[in-house]
C-alpha cells in the first residue's frame, strides 16, 4: 500500500466536527486562547487537529465550511505548510540525528529557544504566528520551563499547539495556561468509512482492524497500511492457543528479527489492551470470551505480562521465549478460573 499522509499532509480528519465546532466560535468570536493543549490516545488525530487549526489561524479566508476548520489542498496556506515551507508556522518536535540515524529522545531546550525568539518576530503578512510542539511529552525540564515563559506571557497574536499522548507527565503550570481539548475514541463505523475511502478495506477485514484501533483512526490507518493487520492476527491467534494451553510457538517466527519489529510493538499493545478491556467488561459482569477469566486474574496477568515485555525489551530478550512466558501467564489465569 503507499504511505500514508502525514498530519501536515492531511487533508480530513474523522470523528471530530464537534471539537472544530467550538475552535471555530472562538475564532469567529474573536476569543481564540493563545495556549492549546490537545490531548488523547496515540493515533486519535491530535496533530492533524492542530494543523488544520494552524491552517484556519494563518489564512481564514481559506476556510471552506461554516462550521469546521476545513482548508481544501489547492489553497495557498495548505500547500505551504504540507511542504514544511510556511514561515509564520513552528514546528518543535524532536531532532533527527543523522549521523547515528535515529530521532532524539526528548525537544530539547534550544528547540524551545528558537520557538520563543520565532514568536517575538512579526509575522509575514501582519497575522498570526502559529507554533506546535508535537509532542509535548518529549519536552525536558529545561525545554519545558523555556516554554511556559511563552505561555505565560504570550505576544499578541501567537497560538501554541501542544500535542500531548499522556498530559498529566506536564508541568502542572503549563497545563494550567492551556485551554484544553480531549480527543474521545471515534466510532467504529467511521473507522471503517476512513478504511474503506483511504485504503480500499472493506467488510469484515475492516472490522476487524477498527476494533482492534479502539476508536483511534491513526492507528487504524497505520494498522492497515503497514503490517498492523499480521499483527491483529497473531495477537488473536495467541490468545486464543494461550487460553486453550495450545503451542505458541508457531507464532514466533513470524514476531522475531528486526524486521518484524513493527509487528512485534502492535502485538504487545494489542495483547495488553486486549487484556485490560476484558478485565473491564469482567468487572461490569462480562462472564464471555477473555472476559470469563475473571476481571482480578485478568489485572495480575496484564500486570505480570507488561513488566515481562517491558523487561525483555530492555535485555533485547528472545521474543520466543516471552512469547512462551506471556502464554503460561494467561493459562495460568484460565485454570485458575477453572478451578
Amino acid at each position: 500500500m503507499s504511505e500514508l499522509p502525514a498530519p501536515h499532509e492531511r487533508e480530513f480528519i474523522v470523528g471530530r466536527a464537534e471539537e472544530e465546532a467550538r475552535l471555530r466560535a472562538s475564532l469567529a468570536s474573536g476569543a481564540l486562547s493563545n495556549g492549546w493543549l490537545i490531548t488523547g490516545a496515540k493515533g486519535a488525530g491530535k496533530a492533524t487537529l492542530a494543523y488544520r487549526l494552524a491552517r484556519a489561524l494563518l489564512e481564514p479566508e481559506a476556510l471552506s465550511e461554516p462550521v469546521s476548520l476545513q482548508v481544501p489542498k489547492e489553497a495557498r496556506v495548505f500547500r505551504f505548510i504540507a511542504g514544511r515551507a510556511h514561515p509564520d508556522l513552528f514546528v518543535a518536535e524532536r531532532e533527527y540525528d543523522e549521523k547515528n540515524e535515529r530521532y532524539a529522545t526528548e525537544i530539547s531546550v534550544e528547540t524551545i529557544r528558537k520557538l520563543n525568539a520565532f514568536l517575538n518576530r512579526t509575522a509575514s503578512a501582519g497575522g498570526w504566528r502559529v507554533a506546535i510542539v508535537d509532542s509535548a511529552d518529549d519536552l525536558n525540564r529545561n525545554a519545558a520551563n523555556a516554554l511556559l515563559k511563552s505561555l505565560e506571557e504570550p505576544p499578541p497574536k501567537t497560538a501554541i499547539l501542544l500535542v500531548a499522548n499522556a498530559p498529566g507527565r506536564l508541568l502542572a503550570t503549563i497545563r494550567s495556561r492551556c485551554r484544553r481539548i480531549d480527543l474521545r475514541p471515534v466510532p467504529s463505523t467511521d473507522i471503517m468509512n476512513l478504511l474503506e475511502s483511504e485504503l480500499g478495506l472493506a467488510g469484515e477485514e475492516a472490522a476487524r482492524l477498527a476494533e482492534a484501533a479502539k476508536g483511534l483512526p491513526g492507528l487504524a490507518l497505520s494498522l492497515a497500511a503497514g503490517e498492523g493487520a499480521d499483527a491483529v492476527t497473531a495477537a488473536s491467534a495467541f490468545l486464543g492457543a494461550a487460553r486453550a494451553g495450545d503451542d505458541v510457538g508457531r507464532l514466533a517466527s513470524a514476531l522475531s528479527g528486526r524486521q518484524a519489529s513493527e509487528k512485534w510493538d502492535v502485538f504487545q499493545r494489542i495483547i495488553l489492551e486486549s487484556l485490560s478491556d476484558a478485565a473491564r467488561a469482567a468487572a461490569c459482569g462480562d462472564e464471555t470470551g477473555l472476559a470469563s477469566l475473571g476481571a482480578q486474574a485478568l489485572l495480575d496477568a496484564h500486570q505480570s505480562i507488561s513488566t515481562l515485555f517491558a523487561r525483555g525489551e530492555a535485555v533485547n530478550a528472545d521474543r520466543a521465549q516471552m512469547l512462551a512466558a506471556a502464554a503460561r501467564i494467561i493459562r495460568a489465569a484460565a485454570k485458575g478460573r477453572a478451578a
